[in-house]
């Protein structure tokens, strides 16, 4: 097998295990261990079990994923065509701002025209139980660059950036990890949490053991 098919391989496993742990997670994911226990048995959840209205739905996570990979691609794409790198931030918040619109009702089709695919699949116009901070952070603080109000630390600033440890190697990663947190949190232990688990995958796409 070549090494073009073993990268795909990594990237779709990465990818879609985590798809899988979200919508595994999906039907407990407010709910306390007693309540989860009461519903499931002692040892928890071991199935897929139906949230918002089917069986196996994701949730915000997998939807920002999403649309942090399709940043980073466009932003891949651009370096390629034109040469001109360096620009990941601008386009991943670009991309947050589309997957804004889809947790929108009514949906605006003319957002569908703004160098995006993904908010043309109809599928990902759905609430999945977003965060609040990425919502009022997105929506109150859309100007790149300007220094968020808010000092939160919650796992919706690490739950999506797992595809820029696929794409970029340690160094980068790190920095693209920790800047593309601070686009919704303020707190530092935010960053320099999503730069880690950047790194993390980084490291493990290079094979380098887990421990």
């Amino acid at each position: 097998m070549g090494s073009d098919c073993l990268k795909q391989e990594k990237y779709t496993g990465c990818l879609l295990g985590g798809a899988i742990g979200d919508a595994l997670g999906a039907p407990i994911e407010f709910l306390h261990l007693q309540s989860i226990r009461e519903q499931f048995g002692y040892d928890g959840i071991k199935d897929f079990h139906p949230a918002y209205g089917k069986l196996g739905a994701i949730t915000d996570d997998t939807q920002m994923t999403l649309f942090t990979a399709e940043g980073l691609l466009r932003g891949l794409v651009r370096f390629r065509e034109r040469g001109i790198g360096g620009a990941e931030i601008i386009l991943i918040h670009e991309a947050y701002l589309r997957w804004l619109e889809t947790q929108k009702s009514p949906f605006n089709d003319d957002m569908s025209k703004n160098n995006g695919w993904l908010i043309t699949v109809e599928a990902l116009r759905s609430r999945r139980g977003p965060g609040n901070t990425c919502i009022n952070s997105l929506s109150s603080e859309a100007t790149l660059g300007k220094p968020l109000k808010n000092d939160r630390k919650g796992c919706g600033t690490v739950m999506r950036v797992a595809p820029i440890g696929l794409l970029h190697d340690v160094d980068l990663a790190y920095r693209i990890g920790k800047h593309s947190s601070a686009l919704t949190h303020g707190h530092p232990t935010a960053s320099i949490a999503a730069g880690a688990l950047c790194v993390i995958i980084a490291q493990l796409r290079n094979e380098t053991p887990l421990k």
